[in-house]
């Protein structure tokens, strides 16, 4: 479905697609940036028109929609079902997070948002089977499908503006370092600071990570069985 890295050859009348189409803009994320994604820039990374590309997505936001259900899909593909339910869980959160650490600007623009396709469905499906195994039922299963899904989403779709914002110059501090007048007023930032300066994001998700599945698995173990 996506295109492979490089410019798109000159296309034959009628070969454009919307398979195509999500391709390119895509990899346009990857390589410029979220502002880089436009009708015009696609129509000439296409070899086509902006026109051509109106014809398969009325607005830029459906296009953003495409994209999130592509994102689903790269997230998603290989995944089986573990033998461990929490196991299971920590398989979908670190694809998800691996995916926008692949995708940054993509996944700032449009990971978390509802597209309705297929490839949302399978990610839905395969959280609720998790808690399902888990032990939970009805609307509860519910509630903590969309509690985990959004800590996940959240914690991924930040952690890919703040890269964003890294690499196309915006001017955002994103590392904690104090150096307060009166050090001693504040002991225990003082005491870690080398470690706030240094954390690095995707440790501090596992570990994140770590603390949900622990506790999921300790109320879990107060669940009624069927």
């Amino acid at each position: 479905m996506a295109v492979a890295g490089g410019r798109s050859k000159r296309l034959q009348r009628g070969t454009l697609s919307r398979g195509l189409i999500v391709g390119t803009a895509l990899r346009i994320l990857d390589e410029d940036g979220p502002d880089a994604l436009t009708f015009q820039r696609l129509g000439k990374e296409l070899s086509s028109s902006a026109t051509a590309v109106y014809r398969h997505f009325a607005s830029r936001d459906h296009i953003m929609v495409a994209v999130a259900e592509e994102l689903d899909r790269i997230s998603l593909e290989g995944y089986e079902p573990h033998e461990s339910w929490t196991e299971s869980l920590r398989d979908l959160a670190i694809r998800a997070w691996n995916t926008a650490l692949d995708h940054p600007a993509a996944a700032a623009l449009c990971m978390g948002r509802v597209t309705r396709g297929v490839h949302e469905l399978r990610a839905v499906d395969a959280v609720l089977e998790a808690f399902h195994r888990g032990g939970w039922r009805g609307r509860e299963a519910v509630l903590h499908y969309q509690a985990f899904s959004n800590f996940i989403l959240s914690m991924a779709s930040n952690n890919a503006w703040r890269l964003v914002n890294q690499r196309f110059g915006a001017e955002v501090n994103w590392v904690q370092e104090y150096q307060p007048a009166d050090p001693d007023a504040y002991p225990y930032a003082e005491a870690a600071k080398e470690h706030l300066r240094s954390v690095d994001m995707t440790e501090v998700f596992h570990r994140q990570t770590d603390i949900l599945l622990a506790a999921l698995e300790a109320e879990a173990a107060t669940l009624p069985r069927d």
